[in-house]
This record gives structure tokens, C-alpha cells and sequence, in this order.
């Protein structure tokens, strides 16, 4: 990407544009994977709480463990589902933070400037 693009003047401070990227923000990532957690470890819970047999040997000769793994995927495929469906955290802002930090300050530069001028008068 042109690198001129990318960044703006403002007030002769060289500030960055937002640049939506194709992808997750680290936090919607985050929630995806804690989420997923959660729920994995509820279906874990409850196969094998309504396995019947006291033991693991038993438990893996009943297929406990195919039922858990064949679950485990599709419960997985609707997880995604609706996170697809969920807009929070979809386009990462490329320079967000930084732009964000440098507007302020312009904003905080103008500011002074019109006490200055008021202070003047």
C-alpha cells in the first residue's frame, strides 16, 4: 500500500488514516476461544456424567470418547455459526490507536490556542 495514503496532515501533525482490515480484532478472538472453552467444557461434563460406568476403561469401550469428539465438532460448527452473526470485533482498524492518540492531541493544541486568543482579547 502506498504509504502517502496512509497517513494525513492535521493541524502539520502527520496523522494516520484508519485502515479497515479483512480480519478478527484480537478481542473477538478471544471471546470466540473463551466462549468455545465454556462450552466444550459443559459438553465434556455432561457426556460423561450420563456415561454409563464407573470407570474410564469402560467409558472408552462404551464410546463415551466418539460420542464426545462427534459432538464436540458439531456443537463447534454452530458455535461458529453464530458468531458469524455476531458484528462486534469483524474489522480491525489498522493505526485506531494511534490515530485516536494524535486527534486528541490536536484537539487539546486547538484548544489552548483558543484560550490563549480569549485570554488576549
Amino acid at each position: 500500500m502506498d504509504q502517502r495514503k496512509e497517513f494525513q496532515k492535521i493541524d502539520g501533525i502527520k496523522v494516520p488514516r484508519e485502515i479497515p482490515l479483512e480480519r478478527e480484532s484480537p478481542f473477538r478472538s478471544i471471546a470466540k476461544a473463551i466462549s468455545w472453552r465454556i462450552i466444550a467444557s459443559l459438553t465434556t461434563f455432561i457426556i460423561f456424567l450420563y456415561t454409563p460406568g464407573a470407570n474410564f476403561a469402560l467409558e472408552v469401550l462404551t464410546g463415551a470418547v466418539a460420542v464426545e469428539a462427534a459432538s464436540k465438532m458439531l456443537i463447534y460448527f454452530f458455535h461458529e455459526r453464530l458468531w458469524a452473526h455476531i458484528h462486534w470485533g469483524r474489522n480491525w482498524m489498522k493505526y485506531k490507536l494511534i490515530r485516536r492518540i494524535k486527534l486528541e492531541y490536536i484537539r487539546l493544541k486547538r484548544r489552548r490556542a483558543q484560550i490563549k486568543v480569549k485570554l488576549n482579547d
